[in-house]
């Protein structure tokens, strides 16, 4: 026992030659129970502070989860709206085309539509104007014709008042294949009258029993007014014809065309022998040629000859 007033036991203090590791005694420190009992009531209190905090932590925490999110959502909400907005901007601007649209096609539809009218109108004005440009010419040309037939009217009954006919009939010579030329001379034309070559070529003349108006006439003055005719009927004289033909051969090989040479009989005395090898007619072996094709004259005689495919093969 530790009487009062005495000081504590002392014990021995460590010193360098104490061992560091020895079976000497372990030391305990004396601990008075009011720290023993604060040591325990602040071990209750660190893990009770440690919730606390967490729990403020976590409510923190979860106060900038909420602001994020409610951020986040008002950013969408923003981006929402502003899509509707563009939306709805863009249905009006749809529905705009679509009524500039709808008012473009009545507004095409009323200018076809007056298209159509003035095009119907232009149609009909045109028609008109043709129609009466037609009975204009209509009129026109009955009255020309009314005129024509008036003025030959006239014109033979004045030429028949003063009796106006032909006279010395003349015959010529041979002009070509069966043709021949006739002259006469008009008589009975007054010298005041200025219309002579009309009343020529109206005034038929009778040869070989068959009337016939003038070819052409010849004005040389009042007392000299003359008709030409070419007849070509009942004119056996002018009727040349081909003899015997001579076969040649072909013209040169492969060519297919034969020469034939024909001889002319009953060439008009002064008639135009080239004239009358090119009109005069032919036909052999089921062909039919209007006139030679080459003309010449051999010993006196016009002889004529053809070069034809289709006789090759039937005057071999």
């Amino acid at each position: 026992m530790r009487q009062n007033g005495s000081p504590p036991p002392q014990r021995p203090s460590s010193s360098e030659a104490d061992p560091l590791i020895g079976p000497g005694k372990p030391y305990r420190r004396y601990q008075s129970p009011c720290v023993n009992g604060a040591l325990a009531l602040i071990a209750l209190l660190i893990p009770v502070a440690i919730t606390v905090i967490i729990f403020f932590m976590s409510i923190s925490n979860d106060h900038l989860d909420r602001d994020r999110i409610r951020k986040d959502w008002y950013n969408e909400l923003r981006q929402h709206q502003k899509e509707v907005l563009e939306r709805i901007d863009t249905q009006k601007r749809w529905l705009q085309e679509d009524n500039d649209r709808t008012h473009l096609r009545e507004q095409w539809g009323t200018e076809v539509e007056k298209h159509d009218r003035e095009m119907e109108e232009r149609l009909k004005r045109d028609e008109d104007l043709k129609n009466r440009t037609r009975e204009q010419w209509k009129k026109e040309e009955d009255g020309h014709q009314h005129e024509v037939g008036e003025r030959r009217k006239h014109e033979e009954e004045e030429r028949l008042r003063l009796n106006m006919f032909w006279t010395d009939p003349t015959s010529h010579t041979c002009t070509t294949y069966a043709t021949r030329e006739y002259t006469a001379r008009l008589v009975n034309v007054p010298s005041y009258y200025n219309r002579r070559v009309e009343a020529c070529m109206a005034t038929p003349i009778e040869i070989h029993g068959i009337e016939y108006t003038p070819k052409w006439c010849e004005d040389q003055g009042p007392n000299n007014v003359t008709g030409h005719w070419e007849v070509d009927q009942r004119e056996p004289d002018c009727a040349s014809y081909w003899t015997w033909y001579k076969d040649f051969g072909c013209i040169s090989p492969g060519s297919g065309q034969r020469r034939i040479e024909h001889y002319l009989e009953n060439l008009p005395s002064g008639a135009d022998w080239k004239e009358f090898c090119a009109t005069t007619p032919v036909s052999f072996h089921g062909m039919h040629f209007m006139g030679a094709e080459f003309c010449f004259q051999k010993a006196h005689t016009a002889t004529g000859f053809l070069m034809t495919r289709a006789a090759s093969s039937q005057s071999q």
